[in-house]
């Protein structure tokens, strides 16, 4: 499981922090731990897809093959 991030704006009275943060912009991080008590770290997998070559194949189209936006560009370019 990923930890999760919350940003408050202003911390509400809920959740309990020290005085000091009471009211102020805060960030709360909810990391799940084991049975252990040890923080579980995130797998380097997790959430990723395998990249394959040509994976994208037919879902994209081009609706015009035009080279004229490059004329834009004459000046820039050698």
């Amino acid at each position: 499981m990923q930890p999760i991030r919350i940003i408050y704006d202003d911390t509400p009275d809920s959740i309990p922090v020290p005085e000091a943060l009471r009211h102020k912009k805060t960030e709360i991080i909810l990391w799940p731990l084991d049975d252990k008590g040890s923080a579980v770290e995130p797998s380097a997998e997790a959430g990723r897809h395998e990249r394959k070559p040509g994976s994208a194949r037919g879902k994209f189209t081009i609706l015009a093959d035009d080279d004229e936006h490059l004329d834009d560009f004459k000046d820039y370019m050698p």
